[in-house]
This record gives C-alpha cells, sequence and structure tokens, in this order.
C-alpha cells in the first residue's frame, strides 16, 4: 500500500489457530512498514520486468554506477544501458533518478 506521503506499508494477514480443523478463525493483520527490496520486487512485477531487469533495479537502488552495475552481473557496459533503455520504456521515465523516485515511492 503506497501512501500519499510516499510511504510504503505492507499488510500480511493469517488466520490464528489449526486451519484444518474446520472451524472459522480469527485473523491477525500486521501492517508494517515495506523495506526497499520488498518496494523493488513489487514494483518488478508491477512492470513486468525480466528476470535480468530486476536484478539491475535492484542493483541500481544501491546507487552503483554504469561500470559497478556491469562488473556485479558480469555484463558489459553497453549491455547494462540496453536493460536501462528497456526499463525507462516500460516505467516511461527517462533517467535513473526518475526511475529510483518512482521505484522507492520518494
Amino acid at each position: 500500500m503506497h501512501l500519499p506521503d510516499g510511504l510504503w506499508l505492507t499488510l500480511r494477514a493469517a488466520r490464528i489457530g489449526d486451519a484444518r480443523s474446520g472451524q472459522e478463525h480469527d485473523i491477525a493483520v500486521t501492517i508494517e512498514q515495506t523495506s526497499p527490496p520488498e518496494r523493488v520486487a513489487l514494483f518488478a512485477r508491477a512492470f513486468a520486468f525480466s528476470a535480468r531487469e530486476s536484478e539491475l533495479v535492484g542493483h541500481l537502488v544501491t546507487g552503483a554506477d554504469t561500470r559497478e552495475l556491469a562488473r556485479r552481473m558480469f555484463l558489459s557496459e553497453h549491455t547494462v544501458q540496453d536493460h536501462l533503455k528497456s526499463i525507462f520504456a516500460k516505467t516511461s521515465t527517462h533517467n535513473r533518478r526518475a526511475l529510483l523516485s518512482l521505484v522507492l515511492g520518494a
């Protein structure tokens, strides 16, 4: 859940007790601040990123530059740039700052 002030919350629900008994049980709901890795994973699924695009965005949020991204992912810098272009197209962003703002809800 994304709140207007930029805060992301995760809601989790679980039955209390043994679900196999066939009886109705209460449900416990917890609300907690969503971690950056959880936001990145959700964002990647929402925009249908490939596995490599998802991995790239996960590294991108650490502030790594193109050379470092290429080193971490065992890719050429050109391939990193190609993945970034694809991510920008899927998210309608035009640069890393705008992408990270969207990803992190800032």
